[in-house]
């Protein structure tokens, strides 16, 4: 089975929003995702300084390109800065980070990628997002809403294609009727991405998305971080997050309460539809090639 993984953060103990991020570290986690069964993924950063963003993308771009990965990492998927601030809603992200979206620092990010940006997650409430994603639109770039407190009204005024990991970017407490994750259900031309490494989302609600979109408009993505392929322990992760690895898996900050990313690969996530019987081997096959293609218009 081929996988195409839109969200890998890291692996290996390479993080791609690491300051301290060389080419060599890039190279190094390339290798053994590919060699751990991933066919493409689009590397992805999250909420950073711009100053974070002009060295790291050129970097990572120069060295796609240099090694001939186009096929095998087609582009960025950038999560944020374009999101919610609030507690809950900005996650692992660094608040102090996030910033108000604009076509101008969309353009600028792009130009800094190399045109390669083929993803951005942008919070539908925020001032100028349905702007950006209309620009974004222009640069052949495909919207996905998350990291997001927006209404079912503000979702609809963003021109969007999907959500972002839904279920997960959110308060632990949310109102048990006006939520994002009712109204992101609700949304029937947004494809849902979500993450099944087993500890973001439980499996009733897994069966329940799918139900609710249809595996058409489903796409399973792992939000692998630096300490996938590494053993449980406490590590010291970007966006200022102090997380325990646990013997399960789990990939958690106790002091935040919320999860760091997973320390899983899609190769797992797949395995983990195919444990609880959530999906046929033709529908997990859609989930983790056919529809991620389809969402970012992409040749396979």
């Amino acid at each position: 089975m081929k996988y195409f993984d839109l969200q890998v953060n890291g692996a290996f103990d390479v993080d791609f929003s690491a300051p301290e991020l060389t080419e060599d570290d890039f190279c190094r986690c390339v290798e053994r995702v590919l060699a751990a069964g991933v066919t493409r993924f689009l590397p992805t950063l999250i909420t950073s300084s711009w100053e974070l963003y002009q060295r790291n993308l050129p970097l990572i771009a120069k060295a796609i390109s240099a090694h001939g990965w186009d096929y095998a990492v087609p582009g960025f998927h950038l999560e944020g800065p374009f999101i919610s601030p609030e507690p809950g809603a900005v996650g692992a992200h660094d608040p102090s980070q996030t910033r108000l979206p604009t076509p101008a620092a969309l353009r600028e990010l792009q130009a800094m990628a190399g045109g390669r940006v083929r993803l951005l997650t942008l919070a539908a409430e925020l001032s100028g997002a349905a702007e950006t994603a209309a620009c974004a639109h222009d640069l052949g770039i495909t919207v996905s809403l998350g990291h997001q407190l927006a209404t079912s009204a503000q979702m609809a005024a963003v021109p969007a294609e999907a959500l972002t990991h839904l279920g997960n970017g959110l308060p632990n407490m949310i109102h048990r009727h006006h939520n994002p994750i009712w109204s992101g259900m609700a949304a029937d031309a947004l494809t849902a991405m979500i993450i099944t490494d087993g500890h973001h989302l439980p499996a009733e609600l897994i069966r329940c998305i799918i139900r609710c979109k249809g595996v058409d408009k489903v796409v399973v993505t792992s939000d692998a971080s630096s300490v996938t392929g590494l053993p449980p322990g406490k590590y010291r992760l970007m966006g200022g997050n102090d997380a325990t690895l646990y013997e399960n898996g789990l990939l958690y900050n106790d002091s935040k309460q919320c999860l760091v990313g997973s320390a899983s690969l899609l190769t797992q996530c797949a395995d983990f539809l195919r444990r609880e019987k959530l999906l046929s081997e033709e529908d997990i096959a859609k989930v983790v090639w056919t529809n991620p293609h389809r969402l970012l218009k992409m040749a396979e």
